[in-house]
C-alpha cells in the first residue's frame, strides 16, 4: 500500500465534499490533530479509523487503499446500510418497551 495515494485520495474526496480536514474528521469522529499527524507522517491509519473514513468519503476502503476498488460506494449498498440502521433502531425500541 502506497501511504501518499491513500492521503492523496483522502484529501481529493475531502475536497469534493467541500470540506476541511477538520470538518472530516469531526464527521468521523476522530481528532483533527490525529488525521492531520497521520496524514503528514504519511502513517497508516488503524483499519477502525480508515474504515470510517472511506464511509464518510463515501468510497471503498479498497479504493483509499489501492485506487482499484469502488470509488463510488453502490446506491444499493446505501439502501441496504439504511434499513439495517433502521431495522437496528426498532429491534432498539422493542426491547425498551418490553418490561424485564
Amino acid at each position: 500500500m502506497n501511504v501518499k495515494s491513500f492521503w492523496n485520495r483522502v484529501k481529493t474526496r475531502i475536497k469534493e465534499k467541500g470540506l476541511t480536514q477538520a470538518e472530516a474528521a469531526k464527521a468521523c469522529k476522530m481528532s483533527y490533530p490525529k488525521l492531520r499527524n497521520w496524514m503528514s507522517k504519511s502513517l497508516v491509519p488503524p483499519l477502525s479509523y480508515a474504515h470510517k473514513l472511506a464511509r464518510f468519503l463515501g468510497v471503498s476502503l479498497e479504493y483509499l487503499i489501492d485506487g482499484q476498488g469502488p470509488d463510488k460506494v453502490s446506491m444499493t449498498n446505501e439502501k441496504v446500510l439504511a434499513l439495517l440502521k433502521e431495522a437496528e433502531d426498532r429491534l432498539t425500541e422493542i426491547r425498551r418497551s418490553v418490561p424485564h
